[in-house]
């Protein structure tokens, strides 16, 4: 009965995460509880993520360190460099453009993974683009953070490496155990898809949990906060139609898997990173800019079908 239970959860796993956002906002009580809870839940994510991980793809996407190089120029370097080139003329309002650039310039989010799986696309891929681009992060983010939008993270090389490096290892460990001694390979495609549905259910602990505080702030800058949400909403759909594009060569599932994580990238790392350095409105867009990433898959699963499953160019 609890399997056929997570397994119905799985399958509307999408609408669950959107579910989460709307609780979140709505009462603050449940808001606050759960934000302790938000890294917890990350890794968590990340772990469940990795014990339905298709191993020999993923080896499969290690031996090809060219196509994972290209990937890494063209989400950690060329993105925040678009976007800036297309946001310096436009008038935007401060924190709304560091927010932007800085979402352009930031790792994808672990919980990409999990959405990968959701949507039926690459998660193999998305591991292997998480590793490659939190790789060059502590290279890439502090020096485009400071020549872009003038902020010093404040965080060394070595600290931030050994943070990314805890954000994979923990999970991967975990998996790791999980897979060889307690599921085995059998029990691993026998419960796949209520393994799923417990990640939908972390994932709701997460999207409740990163609301907290939006309440009061959306109440007093109603104006901001609608602006922010649009401008949310445009990038991520932009970076993944844009990510998308460039690498339609690699095949249709491929393509928007690098879409995927282009356009859903891990704000939550800039934020604790900048710490009482950001202002309310960077803040505000720190939060508000992860609401596309666990709305959009409630309208993207059956797109995403159509353009993998039709002929032609997407």
């Amino acid at each position: 009965m609890i399997r056929r239970g997570l397994e119905a959860i799985a399958r509307r796993a999408a609408w669950f995460m959107a579910g989460g956002l709307v609780i979140g906002f709505a009462l603050p009580a449940a808001a606050d509880f759960f934000r302790p809870a938000i890294v917890f839940a990350m890794l968590g994510l990340l772990t469940i993520a990795m014990i339905r991980l298709d191993v020999e793809r993923l080896k499969g996407y290690a031996r090809r360190p060219a196509m994972l190089a290209v990937v890494v120029v063209a989400t950690m370097v060329a993105a925040p460099l678009l976007m800036w080139g297309l946001l310096r003329p436009a008038g935007v309002p401060e924190g709304l453009e560091q927010g932007l650039i800085l979402m352009a310039a930031a790792p994808m989010i672990s919980s990409a993974i999990a959405i990968a799986i959701i949507l039926e696309l690459d998660a193999a891929l998305a591991v292997a683009v998480m590793v490659a681009t939190y790789a060059v992060t502590p290279l890439t983010l502090p020096a485009l953070s400071l020549w872009l939008v003038g902020l010093d993270l404040g965080v060394g090389f070595l600290e931030l490496s050994v943070r990314l490096f805890a954000m994979i290892a923990i999970p991967a460990a975990l998996a790791f155990v999980v897979r060889k001694w307690i599921l085995g390979r059998r029990r691993q495609i026998a419960y796949a898809h209520a393994i799923d549905g417990i990640g939908a259910l972390v994932m709701v602990v997460f999207c409740v949990g990163i609301m907290a505080g939006l309440q009061d702030f959306a109440f007093e800058r109603a104006d901001y906060v609608l602006l922010t949400l649009a401008a949310a909403f445009a990038a991520n759909i932009g970076c993944q139609a844009l990510g998308t594009l460039a690498f339609l060569r690699l095949g249709r599932r491929e393509a928007l898997t690098i879409g995927l994580v282009a356009g859903n990238t891990n704000l939550g790392l800039v934020m604790v990173t900048l710490a009482d350095k950001a202002s309310p409105e960077l803040i505000a867009y720190f939060v508000l800019g992860q609401v596309p990433m666990y709305f959009l898959p409630v309208f993207a699963l059956p797109v995403y079908r159509r353009i993998i499953a039709a002929g032609g160019p997407v």
